[in-house]
């Protein structure tokens, strides 16, 4: 078991968050037909249907949510108020009840956390190395982002069912909230896979890796559906990694949908 890190060990950690803080605030554009490989392994890794679930690209996550909107909402004239309820629970797949993403963070996870029969590494050099390899500001960024379209979400769908409440009730309290960490940990995995030399499944870390370069924080996998929101081709932080800017957007996407935040806090939504 490894209980105290090398100098030369200690030295690297910087190399690693710097690796993969470039890569989860990226601006780049996403390549589709790398992510469309990736996608592969995945459903190969973690099949849950019988066939390879169709993938659909968007410019934002805010596009994302409209669609699944658009949808829902699309039929309602002459449907019972049961029938709208129903139509309306299929929101619900915009979190991912299929978790592919999440069992990959998961198992390994499983493997290098030091718990279980075999630890690789001690709790407190783990502790040390949560704190300084976990992506905080690519999850927060994430959470905001999530939240915001949360509650655009939930006054359009209000307003859209104001004569069927139950409809909106029974999405509201059955609605299942992302789990933003999955991605945070590519940093920790990779250093400790690398420069610890920790034991894992290699296939599983070679998944998750490119799952979280390729695709980022907005893959939502359905079993029938994945849905990709391309990276942001705006995102200004401030010196402690918030969303900030004066007079302009603090992130956007190409379609037009951003925010505008100061210090972290967010002041308004620019819809396209």
């Amino acid at each position: 078991m490894i209980t105290k890190l090398t100098s030369q060990q200690e030295e690297s950690i910087v190399s690693y968050q710097q690796k993969w803080r470039a890569i989860n605030l990226s601006t780049e554009r996403i390549n589709r037909n790398r992510v469309l490989a990736v996608l592969e392994d995945v459903y190969n890794f973690y099949p849950e249907s019988f066939t390879m679930p169709e993938i659909t690209f968007f410019e934002s996550p805010y596009a994302a949510f409209s669609a699944e909107l658009r949808l829902a909402t699309a039929n309602f004239n002459g449907l019972s108020d049961d029938e709208i309820i129903n139509q309306v629970a299929s929101l619900q797949t915009i979190c991912g009840e299929g978790q592919p993403r999440t069992r990959l963070w998961w198992d390994l996870n499983t493997e290098l956390y030091p718990s279980g029969l075999n630890p690789q590494i001690s709790l407190e050099i783990w502790k040390v190395l949560d704190e300084n390899l976990t992506d905080k500001v690519g999850s927060r960024i994430h959470t905001q982002l999530w939240n915001v379209l949360w509650d655009w979400l939930c006054e359009r769908l209000s307003n859209e069912l104001k004569d069927c409440p139950d409809a909106f009730g029974r999405f509201y309290d059955n609605f299942i909230y992302p789990n933003s960490e999955w991605a945070s940990y590519a940093g920790l995995f990779d250093y400790c896979i690398n420069e610890l030399d920790c034991q894992h499944n290699q296939e599983q870390w070679q998944v998750y890796k490119d799952l979280c370069t390729e695709c980022g924080w907005w893959f939502i996998p359905m079993p029938v559906h994945y849905i990709i929101c391309d990276r942001p081709t705006k995102l200004l932080l401030d010196n402690y990694g918030e969303l900030h800017a004066d007079g302009e957007t603090a992130i956007q996407f190409a379609d037009g949908f951003g925010l505008y935040a100061r210090h972290g806090k967010v002041d308004s939504i620019c819809f396209p």
